[in-house]
């Protein structure tokens, strides 16, 4: 049975469940990695864990598609589809996990989330797409929040060239995964999302292995035991599983929409930090909070 011959994944309220589902997983990713990096390992090591620890699951998936003839892609749908998995699971997270080495998983998690702008942005210019005035408003008021969030961190942190280094380079990831996601959305369409996600991670495994296998010291993947149960964690709870539900998401909901419900992720990521890093939680971070609560439910009506 094709994918397309599911109704039910094709509707709204499906993808919104993806979409939302996704980003809470997606969410505890920067918890993960923190937790990680109190054992020493930093950024390439660890990145390279969570591919190799992903990579049976979706070696696993692209054995299931093929047995069901569903894995048959031109060459040019090929190429794209590795282009775009290089630059939004490869570049993107190592910009991220180089970013989390210096900032707190909180204020990694709101830059991160720069992206749904960057998203408009580029369907604005690109695609000619109108951004609806319920688009604008839940924007500006997730935003508003984000930034009442984003300067409170910035006053915790003791170097303040250490907390802009770190951000910047997850800006940067950033802006990659804003491509990313905008390219998602058609071609996932075209491809299916299992076939289109499947290929997407096994191309940025590949990129990842070839990376650390280049640039840095195999013998820092000798880590402590429980650095492999974070780095499993991380690969199964905020790669795997989030990977397929925010592709699915996006495909069925469009990548606007998605980018502008996945706001809500830097939220999870604040109390989450708080509850198990012991990140400072404040009112201005509680307003914040709701700020952008409320404006993905602006989203959510429609």
């Amino acid at each position: 049975m094709s994918e397309s011959s599911v109704s039910f994944t094709s509707q709204p309220k499906f993808g919104i469940a993806c979409v939302l589902l996704g980003t809470f997983f997606f969410a505890c990713k920067g918890i993960f990695i923190k937790l990680a990096y109190a054992y020493g390992i930093t950024a390439a090591p660890l990145l390279m864990l969570r591919m190799l620890f992903a990579l049976p699951f979706y070696l696993a998936m692209a054995l299931w598609l093929h047995q069901r003839s569903q894995m048959a892609l031109s060459q040019k749908n090929l190429i794209q589809i590795v282009g775009v998995g290089l630059l939004g699971y490869y570049l993107s997270s190592l910009l991220d996990f180089w970013g989390l080495e210096t900032i707190s998983a909180g204020l990694e998690r709101l830059v991160l989330y720069i992206y749904p702008t960057i998203v408009v942005l580029i369907l604005a210019v690109w695609k000619k797409k109108v951004v609806s005035t319920k688009e604008k408003l839940a924007m500006a008021v997730a935003y508003v929040g984000m930034i009442f969030i984003f300067l409170h961190e910035l006053q915790l942190q003791q170097n303040f060239s250490n907390t802009m280094k770190g951000g910047l380079l997850v800006f940067a990831g950033a802006i990659t995964y804003a491509f990313f996601v905008v390219m998602t959305s058609e071609k996932a369409k075209e491809v299916g999302s299992l076939t289109f996600t499947t290929y997407c991670m096994l191309a940025a495994s590949v990129g990842v292995i070839i990376h650390n296998l280049i640039f840095i010291d195999l013998r820092e993947l000798n880590q402590p035991h429980p650095v492999y149960w974070l780095a499993l964690a991380l690969a199964f709870f905020s790669t795997v599983i989030p990977s397929f539900l925010m592709n699915k998401g996006i495909a069925s909901i469009g990548a606007s929409k998605a980018a502008i419900m996945g706001s809500i992720g830097p939220v999870i990521t604040v109390f989450l930090g708080a509850w198990f890093l012991d990140e400072a939680i404040t009112l201005s971070q509680l307003i914040g909070a709701g700020l952008v609560i409320g404006g993905v439910s602006l989203v959510g009506k429609k």
